[in-house]
């Protein structure tokens, strides 16, 4: 494997580059190059679109070195009418292999009743790691790629994949905080959630939804373990989740999650059959918003600790992860 060169970002000028975008179009004609890009502290006002095969975004402090943007869904659109979900993120990751590192992103578009859509990140590459970030926004803060196969609206996925083919990614996000407040974590992706902090974000609407998983049938969808669910919501009023699409699949595992969450647990996104073939499950959480039955999905089954210990297994390995990550699997049963 080649080495991986480091660049410098600085908005001070101290560096390379002043800004992320410009560092990655030099990158262009070098591709295939591993390249590391090392972004000290600074508001980056700009929306990189970043399509290199291997690639780091490491900053240099997780609270200072900062990507913003305010795009949102319903803001116009050259010669068109609005923008719409897909082309308003604030940083698109493509590639092949993206890792991100102790930085923040935000899209600040404003509450989605307003504004529509907003995406923090766009997270595309084949496989995508986080560790030591914050994501923060309001309605689709991340969306995790692929798209479903077929849209349910005209131009519904206008954007960057809409006429791509729609290609597997596999995901690991650890010690990540994500913030928002409608289906604020959604797509199709393999993608694990390892203590992180979820932050479901009061808004306009009396209801917030976490997840809003499309997985392809016979894939594992989303496990979130160890993770913290806190945030600034009323009581009851905050879905784990809803099926964007009928085989959608989420699993929380030894979760702490706060008093925020619906009794219900879950919601079938007006659709009863949805009810039947989502994979919705959860295992040994505890605070104010755990429960022992909900409205559908399974509690505590045996079965699904076995499946979901095999899966962030395989991710873990895939990702090198199993020192990266401080918990083996063990520890996580005895949590």
């Amino acid at each position: 494997m080649q080495e991986r060169k480091t660049i410098i970002i600085a908005a001070d000028g101290s560096g390379d580059f002043t800004t992320l975008t410009a560092a990655v179009q030099a990158q262009q004609a070098d591709a295939q190059h591993p390249v590391r890009f090392y972004i000290k502290k600074g508001i980056y006002r700009e929306r990189p679109f970043i399509e290199l095969a291997d690639y780091c975004l490491q900053g240099e402090s997780r609270t200072e070195t900062v990507f913003t943007a305010g795009v949102g869904g319903r803001d116009p659109w050259p010669g068109e009418e609005k923008t719409g979900t897909f082309r308003s993120y604030t940083l698109f990751l493509g590639g092949s292999r993206a890792e991100v590192r102790d930085l923040t992103v935000e899209n600040t578009a404003g509450d989605g009743a307003k504004s529509g859509q907003a995406l923090a990140v766009y997270a595309d590459a084949a496989r995508v790691y986080m560790e030591n970030v914050t994501l923060l926004g309001n309605q689709d803060t991340l969306f995790t790629a692929p798209l479903p196969a077929q849209e349910r609206e005209k131009n519904g996925f206008r954007g960057p994949r809409q006429d791509t083919p729609r290609l597997d990614t596999v995901q690991y996000y650890r010690n990540c905080t994500i913030r928002g407040n409608i289906d604020f974590i959604f797509g199709g992706a393999n993608a694990v959630f390892d203590r992180c902090r979820i932050e479901p974000w009061r808004h306009a609407k009396p209801v917030s939804y976490i997840t809003a998983p499309s997985t392809p049938a016979g894939q594992p969808g989303y496990l979130f373990v160890n993770c913290t669910v806190q945030g600034n919501c009323p009581a009851g009023s905050v879905y784990l989740g809803r099926p964007w699409r009928k085989d959608a699949a989420c699993c929380w595992l030894h979760c702490r999650l706060s008093e925020e969450i619906h009794p219900d647990g879950w919601d079938n996104w007006n659709n009863p059959e949805n009810e039947t073939t989502a994979r919705f499950a959860e295992y040994e959480n505890t605070g104010r918003g755990a429960a022992a039955a909900r409205a559908f999905g399974t509690v505590n089954a045996p079965e699904t600790l076995q499946k979901q210990l095999e899966n962030l297994t395989a991710l873990r390995a895939m990702f090198d992860a199993e020192g990266q990550t401080a918990q083996n699997d063990q520890k996580i049963i005895e949590m």
